[in-house]
């Protein structure tokens, strides 16, 4: 028999509450774009754990142990103080409960015996034991004739019941046990099917997800990909982890994660950028082509799925020993057509992250980069100026180890001498550093011998770093 009514979410040590949650995420924020997998993973755990309803502590149990244990204790222990405390009201009997159930349920299978103890424990008073319990039943994963309508039950209530509002924490972390529970919950799917149309669109993806882990439904995608295009960053930034988890072909929802690259939500665009990355460099003309119409109203993003494929291009295509001239130029074509110049259009952005994220993708592109960065040096921007120095630098950790790293880059290096040598003479004297210094680190050949009588010349210059890079310039040419 159900309660009359429940207290509400209260927030107890160890469960997070949405407002938590918000704040986690936006600790991402302090990232620079470049780092952003960390990030992500990092945002992805918090959000996940908290929007849930739970949270895990340290302790895990113990494989190999002749007695399974968590955090040092076996099941008998987490059982009988989940039983000592479950009909109790206090602050901390309710901590005990949670603690109790959440150590049921990291020992998983063998738990089961406390499935009955974590089915009383779904009617708690306090949303978070129930939280807990019903993750924990999920994760045991056996009884589901038993466990799934003690859910449902539970779950399924109408929006006029008194505790429809203060169960919407609770709803969510249920829907999640039940796709753990997989197949075998199939009693579920006419509730979960119902909750694809619920207005908490939180619930709305963890029913998309529980309904295909238990029958591959097929309004499972569809609905996940509703949630991404709307407003609520909570739903649509765990959409876009549970989207890549669920779709067959994941090169079908390319589209989806391109258009999030957009996404109002900071977290929303970094997390679809996560997912983009591995997709494969065949998405990146189109987020190219976007990028440079202006469709992305904060490129940061955009700009960083641009930079990760091109690191593989750079490394599996660009540099490529087997590499000519004619084929670089073909396979290079969109990155040198539409990649690269988005990108520069990127060193003069307002907002610094762009500015940086822009930089280190150029950078990631290699020697292909170099004459955008050089014709940037020419310009009368001073800002711009700076910051493809800056992009030059980066680019440093990202030359070929031999020169020419193939007959077409050969080709590539042979023209930059030109601008390099026009640019070591400029009036300002960052640029001329930043000359030299490139003219240094790029394994130019044969063809660097023109430059020779400038270096020699370069040795008297009153600026230490110009004479220093002259002279690991001749040193590269071989010259005493």
């Amino acid at each position: 028999m159900r309660i009359r009514s429940i207290a509400p979410w209260s927030g107890g040590a160890g469960v997070g509450r949405r407002v938590q949650r918000r704040q986690d995420r936006r600790v991402a924020k302090g990232f620079s774009m470049p780092s952003i997998p960390s990030r992500i993973s990092l945002a992805a755990a918090a959000a996940l754990v908290v929007a849930l309803g739970w949270c895990a502590a340290p302790g895990r149990a113990q494989p190999g142990s002749a007695v399974p244990q968590y955090a040092g204790k076996p099941v008998s222990y987490w059982q009988n103080l989940l039983a000592q405390h479950l009909d109790k009201d206090t602050d901390e009997d309710k901590e005990e409960c949670r603690r109790a159930a959440q150590a049921l349920g990291q020992l998983g299978e063998p738990a089961r015996e406390a499935i009955p103890l974590l089915v009383q424990a779904l009617q708690s008073p306090a949303v978070e034991v129930r939280g807990f319990a019903v993750d924990a039943l999920g994760r045991i994963g056996l009884e589901a004739t038993t466990v799934v309508p003690a859910i449902v039950a539970e779950a399924d209530l109408p929006p006029q019941h008194i505790n429809y509002a203060p169960l919407a924490p609770f709803r969510r972390v249920a829907a999640r046990a039940l796709g753990r529970i997989g197949p075998e919950a199939a009693a579920a799917v006419p509730m979960l099917q119902r909750a694809l149309e619920n207005e908490d669109l939180l619930y709305r993806v963890q029913a998309a997800w529980a309904l295909w882990e238990i029958a591959q439904h097929p309004q499972s995608i569809p609905t996940l990909r509703a949630v991404l295009k709307s407003n609520d960053s909570d739903a649509a930034f765990e959409a876009v982890l549970v989207l890549t988890q669920l779709a067959t072909d994941a090169k079908a929802v390319a589209s989806d994660l391109i258009d999030a690259l957009g996404h109002p939500d900071a977290d929303v665009r970094r997390a679809a950028a996560a997912a983009l990355v591995p997709l494969g460099v065949s998405h990146l003309e189109t987020v190219a082509q976007r990028l440079s119409q202006g469709g992305f109203a904060e490129p940061a993003a955009a700009a960083y799925v641009l930079g990760q494929f091109l690191d593989v291009l750079r490394r599996t295509v660009f540099y490529s020993p087997q590499m000519d001239a004619q084929n670089l130029a073909a396979a290079s074509r969109p990155a040198i057509r539409l990649a690269a110049p988005a990108l520069i259009r990127l060193l003069v952005h307002p907002d610094a992250e762009v500015r940086q994220t822009a930089v280190q993708s150029l950078a990631q592109m290699g020697l292909l980069a170099a004459p955008f960065l050089l014709q940037s040096l020419q310009g009368d921007d001073a800002e711009v100026r700076l910051t493809a120095i800056d992009a030059l630098i980066r680019l440093e950790d990202y030359l070929p180890e031999t020169s020419p790293a193939n007959p077409g880059m050969a080709v590539i290096t042979a023209r930059l001498i030109p601008p390099l040598l026009e640019l070591m003479k400029h009036s300002q004297p960052q640029v001329r550093r930043a000359a030299y210094r490139a003219f240094a680190q790029f394994s130019l050949g044969a063809e660097g011998k023109a430059a020779e009588p400038l270096l020699r010349g370069a040795l008297r210059d009153q600026d230490l770093a110009i004479r220093r890079f002259a002279f690991e310039a001749l040193q590269q040419l071989g010259e005493p």
